[in-house]
């Protein structure tokens, strides 16, 4: 039976052994004598109070003996079987958008704090898993802001259905399907004949809002079909997300060709290979010859002692996921990696690496670097082995260092006083080439007494029983990739902007206005991956200018490739316009609106009568011209005698006035008159000379000549 000494519990309680004894003897705790040389009280772990339980779960101390070992080594070699499918997730989950991931990293690491909140706990699972979730909502559950952010609460039945997941299909299991919308399954994405008559009436008239769409749809195919205002809203605003290039290219060309157009350690309880690796940077400093201060990355395999060593420029995340790569294709998979809680191992990067890998991360408590042993002191051992006698070697405490001071004079002080570090005269790569050697030649083929004269190569050889390999190293390098701030950036005319550079790709022709995935390339800095946000891989994008590619030959290919997208989908909404057949829709949804109307008659209402003044004397200046009223006969015949009378004086004779058309008669009487050389008499002449000096002269002489005698009417009265 598992249990603990009075020790082990006052250290997890933070009090005295006579303290804990006190409150043990008082509450009658059950114990058993302790075995071996000292003797003591065991406490069974099942028997203690729950607070001890809690207790023991947040520090991590349980005891774990060699049975117990034996059966978990049988139990992870049972389910090897499905590492392999959890492997073949790594790429699904490297390509999902950030979003999605960081919702499966914050529930695979709630399952995982769980586990071992059960496991150090000796709770019944489902007691401690009720208890873990009610300590999780109420905040006595420690875990990073971005985990809260991710699952502000949970129930018992989630952490068991994400366990039950994680084990079965991996982390990209854990991402779900919120936020995403499936495409397809709308009424107008389910009904090609609405999604056509739809594409139809966005490319003839792209200005058309949802609710000219819904009318539209409404006139054509009746009320049955139709969704509602709101979720063609959603659908036009999705598709014109989707498609916003391809949306200005049919809206307005000029503006698309300006905004997209392409422009150019206790090893115990360790009984296995791979069980347990432990992770650190040297806290020292080292001055190269190109004058930056580098740090050395290690990683050690407690079981076999092989070791790992990296040189970076700073012990960063990037630094710390390389020197994890080189492991993992060296040695395999580890169950679990043992590191400190600084910034560059616990932060999101690697979070999400180690629980895309399956890898169980184990944090050191605050300032106790004792707690992964192993790499501390292999720091040790490669700091005082044959780098002492390389040029550039400082010392290792401030008398060596005097001492060296005294053959040589430095132009400053390189170190902090107290600190241990280490020069090197070396260039990184010729420093990172003694690193690799000194392991693989060296450290590896040394044998330790630890290992009961055995070598680190000796240990891992002799290891009879399989061991866990990434089959997919291209999933893996891109897993490993740093992702800038949030991983997404913006395709714009002319590529993909990032610390300053501009990275193209022809396969981006046509996605110009849409955010990417990308991740960094640390072995290339003038080339990225590019991801699209629903998770295919795009391409791998190159900056010319550090790539040494022709700039104007990449901006070419995608401006073809643009073309090529932006023509298909041009073609793809002509096709959708000429089915769809809306050019009379506007009459269309004019006679749909009058037939509805028709359908709805008003009843007559109750009317009262309302008159004013006003409305009087109105109406009787209305009614004048209305027909008189009947006269006595007399009065009637003596009007219609005066009547005849005036109507006689009117049709009488009377001389009829002189029109323009009678005075150019008389002017070309006498025109022609003076041609045959007869007199004209003074009078006639003087007017004929004053009359053909007029503008009506001159318009009647243009009339006459297009028209003739015909015109004249009047002319044959004026003795034409």
């Amino acid at each position: 039976m598992n249990g603990c000494t009075a020790s082990q519990l006052a250290d997890a309680l933070g009090c005295t052994i006579s303290t804990l004894h006190r409150r043990a003897n008082a509450e009658s705790w059950p114990f058993e004598a302790k075995p071996g040389r000292g003797g003591g009280k065991l406490f069974p772990l099942t028997t203690l109070p729950d607070d001890i339980r809690l207790a023991l779960a947040s520090t991590a101390t349980t005891a774990t003996n060699h049975e117990a070992a034996t059966l978990k080594l049988r139990q992870e070699l049972a389910t090897r079987a499905a590492e392999g499918s959890r492997q073949g997730a790594l790429s699904a989950f490297a390509a999902l958008p950030e979003p999605r991931k960081r919702r499966a990293e914050a529930r695979a690491l709630i399952a995982r704090l769980c586990t071992d909140f059960l496991t150090t706990s000796g709770l019944p699972r489902r007691r401690g898993t009720e208890l873990f979730a009610s300590d999780y909502n109420t905040g006595r559950i420690s875990t990073p802001d971005w985990t809260r952010e991710q699952v502000p609460s949970l129930c018992a039945g989630s952490i068991h259905n994400w366990q039950k997941a994680l084990d079965r299909e991996g982390l990209a299991r854990l991402a779900g399907n919120h936020g995403l919308h499936r495409l397809g399954t709308g009424k107008i994405d389910g009904n090609p004949e609405l999604s056509g008559f739809c594409l139809g009436m966005l490319k003839t008239y792209p200005h058309s809002h949802a609710t000219h769409l819904l009318e539209a749809m409404r006139a054509r195919f009746g009320e049955d079909k139709l969704p509602t205002l709101r979720a063609v809203q959603r659908w036009l605003a999705g598709w014109k997300s989707r498609n916003a290039q391809l949306f200005t290219a049919v809206k307005n060309p000029d503006a698309w060709r300006s905004k997209y157009m392409a422009a150019g350690g206790d090893a115990l309880g360790v009984l296995r290979l791979n069980q347990r690796w432990e992770m650190d940077s040297t806290k020292g400093d080292m001055l190269l010859s190109d004058g930056t201060r580098h740090v050395i990355v290690g990683c050690i395999d407690v079981y076999s002692r092989r070791l790992t060593l990296h040189v970076s420029r700073s012990s960063s995340s990037a630094a710390v996921a390389a020197t994890l790569r080189k492991s993992l294709l060296a040695w395999g998979v580890p169950e679990e990696v043992k590191t400190d809680n600084g910034s560059d191992y616990v932060s999101r990067h690697m979070t999400s690496l180690f629980l895309g890998l399956n890898i169980r991360q184990t944090l050191c408590a605050p300032f106790q670097p004792q707690q992964k042993p192993y790499i501390e002191r292999v720091f040790g051992t490669f700091c005082r082995d044959l780098v002492e006698l390389l040029a550039g070697f400082v010392g290792h405490s401030v008398a060596e260092r005097k001492d060296i001071e005294a053959r040589r004079s430095f132009s400053q002080r390189l170190m902090k006083q107290g600190e241990e570090a280490l020069e090197l005269r070396m260039t990184p790569g010729e420093l990172q080439d003694f690193c690799d050697r000194w392991t693989e030649d060296v450290y590896a083929r040394k044998p330790h007494s630890s290992l009961s004269g055995k070598s680190p190569w000796q240990m891992a050889a002799e290891w009879p029983h399989p061991v866990q390999r990434i089959q997919d190293e291209r999933a893996l390098d891109v897993l490993l990739l740093p992702a800038p701030g949030e991983g997404t950036r913006r395709v714009t005319k002319k590529g993909i902007r990032l610390d300053g550079g501009l990275y193209d790709h022809a396969a981006l022709g046509g996605m110009e206005g849409r955010d990417v995935l990308v991740r960094l390339d640390e072995g290339d800095v003038g080339a990225i991956y590019v991801f699209d946000l629903d998770g295919p891989f795009l391409c791998r994008a190159l900056c010319p200018e550090i790539a040494g590619v022709s700039r104007r030959d990449v901006a070419l290919a995608r401006k073809r490739r643009q073309q090529v997208v932006i023509n298909e989908g041009k073609a793809m909404l002509r096709q959708a316009a000429r089915k769809a057949n809306v050019k009379d829709i506007a009459q269309e949804i004019l006679a749909d609106a009058r037939a509805e109307a028709a359908k709805v008659q008003a009843l007559p209402r109750q009317a009262e009568a309302w008159d004013t003044p006003a409305l009087t004397e109105a109406g009787i200046a209305a009614r004048v011209t209305d027909a008189p009223a009947s006269l006595p006969q007399e009065q009637e015949d003596r009007l219609n005698a005066q009547t005849d009378a005036l109507a006689a004086e009117m049709s009488a004779v009377r001389p009829v006035p002189e029109t323009m058309e009678v005075r150019y008669a008389r002017a070309l009487r006498l025109e022609k008159t003076l041609a045959c050389g007869l007199a004209v008499d003074p009078d006639a002449l003087r007017w004929l000379h004053g009359y053909q000096n007029t503008p009506e002269y001159l318009g009647c002489r243009n009339v006459y000549e297009e028209f003739g005698d015909e015109w004249l009417p009047q002319a044959a009265g004026a003795g034409l």
